[in-house]
């Protein structure tokens, strides 16, 4: 028999549980050559606290460089708050978005991202900058190596993170441009106003989800794009003259759900019922969305994830006491999809 005593039970510090379970964290490991790979996924964690910036309404721009493995993601948002920047990369269960308030309808909820990226480095460096003054700490692979003491600048309000991924977790791995421009599109897509330069390269989107669909369709459709929005509420959508699938870009808090969840859900019987509704006339529900290309945004509070890589909503309802997110989406593309074929028909 295998003995179990006291000895047997550990306590890790916090890398050093990301370090052995980074699956965990960032999904699969890789090398970069797929656009899920953890490398990318520390990307995204890094550059949604800046997009939850600009969703707040500070910092419209957001520079990011990529030069021989070493990322680097600097906002014009509010900044860390000063005396808090080392407990907010390295401190588990620490953050700004445990309250709604300050973070109403974020991408990440729950802190986990930075830190994830910390640990998941051989080099990682923030800086905040507040009001006239910075701070600056450096650590390596979770632990704190150098803390710089508060100075005075004249840099403009934001946070820069600088950071190498660990190529001890990461085994011969590189960035591909590929999957991080298709990454920063998504961004400029849902959120128009921002500007991303990456590399020197600009990314911006005047007309929101209707560029994104523009841009990925590939082959001929069947009708003008349909683009529809209200508030925090945005679809867009055609049907391709051929084909047999159905295709769908969805989006919550700016978070790419490729492999869909409540809303996307919603979103295919909402459409199956107001063409119904609109003609009269029981359609089977498989021939209304045969070829269908669309792409739907919408903003919850507080959403819940089936995982910490965000790419599947699991929310039942859009907020505490709210409207589910079923008939939420029911009753807008209901509203807004009825009057536009009423105005167009």
């Amino acid at each position: 028999m295998v003995s179990y005593t006291e000895e047997n039970i550990k306590t890790l510090e916090w890398f050093e549980h990301i370090r052995q379970r980074p699956g965990m964290y960032i999904g699969k490991l890789g090398e970069g050559s797929s656009q899920d790979d953890g490398i990318y996924v520390l990307v995204k964690e890094i550059i949604d606290n800046s997009i939850d910036e600009f969703m707040m309404g500070v910092g419209k721009t957001i520079d990011i460089s990529i030069k021989d493995n070493q990322v680097s993601v600097r906002d014009y948002g509010r900044g860390i708050p000063l005396e808090k920047v080392i407990d907010c990369v390295s401190k588990m269960n620490t953050g700004g978005k445990y309250d709604s308030d300050a973070f109403q309808k974020s991408i990440g909820m729950n802190g986990v991202g930075i830190k994830a990226v910390n640990a998941l480095s051989k080099y990682f460096q923030v800086t905040s900058i507040r009001d006239g003054k910075e701070k600056k700490v450096e650590f390596s692979k979770g632990q704190l190596v150098k803390e710089y003491p508060i100075t005075e600048t004249n840099q403009s309000n934001g946070t820069k993170v600088v950071f190498i991924p660990d190529d001890e977790i990461f085994e011969n791995y590189r960035f591909y441009s590929e999957y991080i421009e298709k990454l920063l599109w998504n961004y400029a897509y849902l959120n128009r106003g921002l500007t991303i330069i990456f590399n020197g390269q600009k990314f911006i989107a005047k007309n929101g989800l209707y560029d994104l669909l523009n841009n990925v369709i590939n082959g001929e459709i069947a009708y003008p794009i349909i683009h529809l929005q209200e508030k925090e509420f945005e679809l867009a959508f055609t049907h391709f003259e051929r084909g047999s699938g159905e295709e769908y870009y969805t989006f919550v808090n700016g978070q790419h759900t490729i492999h869909g969840g409540t809303h996307q859900q919603a979103l295919r019987e909402a459409i199956v019922k107001t063409i119904r509704d609109f003609y009269k006339k029981d359609y089977d529900a498989g021939d209304i969305r045969q070829a269908i290309c669309a792409a739907m945004s919408i903003r919850i509070q507080e959403p819940m994830f089936e995982s910490q890589t965000k790419t599947k909503l699991g929310s039942e309802y859009m907020k505490k006491d709210g409207p589910t997110v079923r008939s939420y989406i029911n009753n807008l593309v209901s509203k807004l999809l009825d009057n536009y074929l009423h105005i167009n028909q």
